[in-house]
């Protein structure tokens, strides 16, 4: 072993050693948040800024049962499920086919739409609220699942071209000559011949948008008003009080809020990185 280090030392220069540096400050400060976050949801409140690098003296797991309880986490989770779930399965569907048509340039003036697209990811979520608002207050769909969903799926729209774009427009155009022999028409070669094929582009496009709608507070705030309609982002405010905040039970339900996440990201992490590269070097 020393033998080994030794060795790794010698072929260590200058720049190696820099970017060794640079990757363990960024995993520390990647780290700490997690590890405070942790720790501080098995706190009593006086206890987290007091020894706040510590580990707790004596772990209060009840907060966790008090969390669920008192915002009512689970429902709350379930909500935020169904909305990003149904957001991202009409999302796909929407992209799929304008990435399509944009990436072959199937209709003059593709260039300028793909380009109106990427330009809407520079228009913050803050600036377009009031319109949203008052578009929902016109047609009624406060409380309303499907309506959230649909707006989700409008500013998520951008982010998912800009992936499925570059990742289609790197798949020969041959595939598609060989569908329309075969008598596949534009949906069937679509759905049937490009889908599978781009899946690793789907499936980050897919995870992005889910967490995109997942995490989503300001919007799901002024929408959802009612207490059983809550997404999980919104009852996590249920811990602030005017004159109060129990910092321990929102520490604990944020660690319930991302282990599914954190789950579900450990799974699929190898299609995103493959995804977001691809669709990069593609476009």
């Amino acid at each position: 072993m020393n033998k080994k280090l030794r060795k790794w030392f010698r072929g260590l220069t200058a720049g190696k050693a820099v970017h060794f540096l640079l990757a363990l400050l960024w995993f520390g400060l990647t780290l700490f948040p997690l590890y405070f976050t942790v720790v501080s949801s098995l706190k009593l409140d006086n206890e987290i800024w007091d020894t706040m690098f510590q580990l707790p003296s004596i772990p209060q797991w009840e907060n966790y049962f008090k969390a669920a309880e008192t915002a009512g986490i689970l429902s709350a989770i379930v909500n935020s499920v169904v909305i990003s779930l149904g957001s991202v399965a009409i999302m796909i569907v929407c992209v799929m086919m304008s990435s399509y048509v944009i990436a072959r340039r199937l209709i003059k003036r593709a260039k300028a739409l793909n380009l109106y697209l990427l330009a809407a990811l520079m228009i913050p979520l803050q600036g377009a609220i009031v319109p949203i608002v008052q578009m929902v207050g016109a047609v009624g769909g406060k409380n309303n699942f499907f309506v959230l969903m649909l707006i989700y799926v409008g500013l998520n729209i951008s982010i998912s071209s800009f992936i499925l774009v570059g990742y289609i427009g790197g798949i020969s155009r041959e595939i598609d000559e060989a569908a329309a022999i075969d008598g596949c028409n534009l949906f069937q070669t679509i759905f049937r011949i490009i889908f599978p094929i781009s899946m690793p582009g789907v499936a980050t496009a897919a995870i992005v948008g889910f967490l995109n709608v997942y995490n989503e507070l300001p919007i799901a705030n002024v929408i959802l008003t009612k207490t059983e309609n809550r997404t999980i982002s919104v009852a996590l405010l249920a811990f602030q009080g005017d004159y109060q905040t129990s910092l321990s039970l929102i520490f604990a339900s944020i660690v319930i809020v991302i282990i599914p996440i954190l789950i579900f990201y450990l799974l699929c992490q190898e299609k995103v990185e493959h995804g977001l590269a691809s669709g990069a070097i593609k476009g």
